[in-house]
């Protein structure tokens, strides 16, 4: 049995140093933070592959073998997004431990779960732990802009490598406390992503007569307006009314919670204790475009004659760009006059979750946490889970285990916002869950 005392200082550390290697995507440059994850792995008795989709683009794999035929991926990445240091308390790239967190950026997405899965792989090792079959650790590139140059190459390029049954990856993991008992939810369906370009076009003119010209970029706010008001008819899938069932606790509130006829309104009454939460469970139930960026004119003094938008638009599993279209339209009325390219599209994915994998995610959590419970859901951004069920139909769920320990609303702003950080109190929780879950599925 490991030393815990001993290990929430090694994890801490490990992603303390992790963070400092700033891996912001674009443009990535994740090699340095693979060569540093290969060196500890090394240390560890592993002999681990860096391998690199282009110049600085690394990908970091090892794995533990035995005797069978089980595999089981332990994914994450090791990108990040952008960080403005100063809007933070602490720089983003220090990796500073303070108040009993690990603060910077990717402490929650994602590099906290590198550190956990690095260090569950390092404990196995030591103990000499024997699984039946592999045991495969892969931290990737290029997560936060798709996966391409990441998880998406190598299963295109070395399946053989990272080409399992079964997987634990991002997107889940985080324990809510509801009405007295803490809800763990387990990510097992992700919505599909499609990036969207329009174009709007005018005619220039001298912007002191701006009834001469024709303005694109006006055009664009009122589509873009339009578009931001817009609610997609709720649809809930099997895995969202299992979730929402269990939050209601069953009888007459989880029908009206589960009829999308009245979710909405159940959500608008949720809204105004715990608007983060309400918007987080309301996109569960639909398609949702979300504009983002915008670009128009020359000059300051010229009416622009062209706009351009980006759209960030999110489908549920099973919806396509047919689908997008049409609630477009139905979104600005016409699309007439309105060009649209699409940038990126990537369909829903969903694993089955009533699985003896998922019993035993539950049998843990059940004893490291009596009283919790398990939730499938569906998160609301994409992961490169989807890459994996898409190729192999492997059983991929996002569970990176965490006890909301700081106010809901601020949780929830953390992975991507201002101030991200990990306590170390989670780094240890999360290590001592999927060091337990991998020893049960692989003995």
């Amino acid at each position: 049995m490991p030393e815990w005392d001993q290990v929430v200082g090694e994890v801490s550390d490990l992603l303390s140093r992790l963070i400092r290697i700033d891996t912001t995507n674009p443009p990535g440059n994740e090699t340095p933070a693979a060569e540093f994850l290969r060196d500890f792995l090394l240390k560890e008795g592993f002999d681990p592959v860096l391998l690199e989709s282009s110049e600085g683009r690394g990908n970091v794999i090892a794995r533990l073998t035995g005797e069978g035929k089980k595999r089981l991926l332990l994914l994450s990445h090791l990108d990040v997004v952008p960080a403005e240091p100063s809007k933070w308390e602490v720089h983003p790239f220090s990796g500073e431990i303070k108040d009993g967190f690990v603060w910077g950026r990717g402490a929650l997405d994602c590099k906290g779960l590198v550190a956990v899965e690095a260090m569950v792989m390092a404990l196995l090792k030591r103990e000499g732990f024997r699984p039946r079959g592999e045991v495969i650790f892969a931290s990737t590139a290029d997560e936060e802009m798709g996966g391409g140059a990441g998880a998406g190459w190598l299963v295109e390029n070395h399946p053989e490598l990272v080409k399992a049954e079964m997987l634990i990856n991002e997107g889940g993991g985080a324990g809510f406390p509801i009405n007295g008992r803490t809800y763990y939810l387990v990510q097992v369906a992700e919505k599909g992503v499609y990036w969207l370009r329009l174009r709007t076009r005018g005619k220039s003119a001298h912007a002191s007569m701006p009834g001469v010209g024709e303005n694109a970029l006006l055009k664009m706010t009122e589509i873009l307006e339009k578009i931001g008001r817009y609610r997609a008819p709720a649809v809930l899938l099997d895995v969202t009314r299992d979730l929402f069932k269990k939050f209601a606790g069953g009888g007459l509130k989880s029908w009206i919670i589960t009829n999308p006829m009245l979710v909405d309104r159940v959500l608008d009454l949720l809204r105004r204790k715990n608007p983060q939460l309400a918007e987080f469970l309301r996109a569960m139930v639909r398609a949702t475009m979300a504009p983002t960026m915008i670009k128009a004119g020359t000059k300051e003094n010229i009416i622009p004659d062209e706009c351009e938008a980006v759209v960030d638009c999110r489908l549920l599993p099973g919806q396509d760009m047919d689908y997008l279209l049409e609630q477009l339209e139905k979104a600005v009325g016409t699309l007439e006059g309105l060009e649209i390219e699409p940038i990126t599209q990537s369909r829903g994915t969903i694993s089955p979750y009533k699985t003896e994998f998922f019993r035993k995610i539950e049998e843990v959590m059940g004893e490291l946490d009596p009283g919790s419970t398990c939730v499938p859901f569906m998160v609301t951004g994409g992961t490169d889970s989807r890459f994996f069920r898409e190729k192999f139909g492997t059983l991929a769920y996002g569970f990176q285990p965490m006890k909301v320990d700081i106010p809901v609303d601020e949780f929830l702003k953390l992975p991507h916002g201002v101030n991200e950080r990990i306590s170390l109190n989670n780094l240890l929780f999360g290590t001592r869950v999927l060091y337990e879950v991998v020893k049960r599925v692989m003995k």
